[in-house]
């Protein structure tokens, strides 16, 4: 039976969407914003099972050298850059995802890995050192046995990136040019999940633009979006799969999902 795609949510920043981080135990989707001219960063969590805000437009002590890092259960955690001339040079922030509110700050820290308990880096006072804080404290821990947690419940898929004169490029190019009668450009953003296909190309339109299409297993189109358009280059990750939503970023502020049923 082939899949289908149900629209279920859209939200239209006044920032460009710089950033995303998907929860890998619930399901959260954390975004940071950012207004370049104004030099501000706005962070956001969306609850992607009810398609509410759980907090909207949240700013932080630091206005812009700030920037989401990573999930530790209901912690969230951000890198902040301490020496804008310097970027070794930074801390990291705990923030209570649930509570909306600050919880610690360990100062001259450069992260390296976290689970639900603990958060891995590296200590940079003098003398450097890796170390293990409690996540929900940020207290360093003696003798904890850190692993990254092997399987997660809703992981994170992204496509696969087929550069330009590539074999993978090649063969995706002829089914479009032989289906649509587009020509790709650059690279392709490739990913086949359930018998479907997505695909996100770019096309030379006097500017370069951007689309993404969704085919099912017998190769008829199902779906398709036009991202941007008077692109200045390619973008990375222009969309990816996470608890069965697609998710994409169109004119580099409209947050859209779909449900793959």
């Amino acid at each position: 039976m082939t899949k289908t795609l149900e629209f279920r949510f859209t939200y239209t920043f006044h920032r460009i969407i710089w950033n995303t981080l998907a929860d890998g135990h619930r399901q959260r989707l954390f975004l940071e914003t950012r207004d370049v001219k104004e030099k501000k960063v706005s962070f956001s969590a969306l609850n992607l099972q009810n398609y509410e805000w759980l907090w909207k437009d949240v700013q932080l002590e630091e206005t812009w050298w700030i920037s989401l890092a990573a999930i530790a259960g209901d912690m969230l955690l951000y890198t902040v850059y301490t020496d804008t001339g310097n970027p070794d040079k930074k801390s990291l922030l705990g923030y209570d995802a649930v509570k909306n509110e600050l919880s610690w700050w360990y100062n001259g820290f450069s992260l390296s890995g976290a689970n639900s308990l603990y958060v891995k880096g590296i200590d940079a006072r003098f003398p450097a050192k890796e170390i293990i804080l409690d996540a929900f404290t940020g207290r360093q821990l003696p003798h904890v046995d850190f692993h990254l947690e092997d399987s997660q419940n809703f992981p994170l898929i992204r496509p696969f990136q087929y550069e330009e004169g590539t074999a993978y490029f090649d063969t995706v190019k002829h089914f479009l040019q032989s289906r649509l009668g587009i020509v790709p450009m650059t690279t392709i953003d490739y990913l086949e999940y359930e018998g479907l296909i997505i695909v996100s190309v770019f096309v030379n339109e006097s500017d370069l633009a951007n689309y993404l299409y969704v085919f099912g297993s017998g190769g008829e189109m199902l779906f398709h979006e036009k991202l941007g358009e008077n692109l200045k280059g390619v973008g990375l990750d222009t969309f990816f799969i996470y608890s069965d939503h697609l998710i994409f970023v169109k004119n580099k502020n409209e947050l859209i999902t779909y449900k793959i049923l």
